[in-house]
């Protein structure tokens, strides 16, 4: 696992794994009620296979979106 990468948005992790030489293949998951949710950065939530395999979710950033925090 790749501790390293988890969290960073999906490109500047690709960005690393590039100068490493290393090529992704990237998964996204989703919550079941956000299948089709376009809205969020694209963050890595897991890295197996030295950086090989990337999964990647979604997450709002309700002040950089300038939207309105739920509460």
């Amino acid at each position: 696992m790749r501790d390293d990468l988890l969290g960073l948005p999906l490109e500047q992790a690709l960005a690393v794994l590039r100068a490493e030489g290393v090529s992704a293949s990237v998964t996204r998951t989703h919550a079941p009620r956000r299948a089709d949710e376009t809205r969020g950065a694209l963050r890595v939530v897991y890295a197996s296979d030295g950086g090989e395999r990337l999964t990647v979710a979604r997450f709002l950033n309700p002040i950089a979106d300038g939207q309105q925090e739920n509460g």
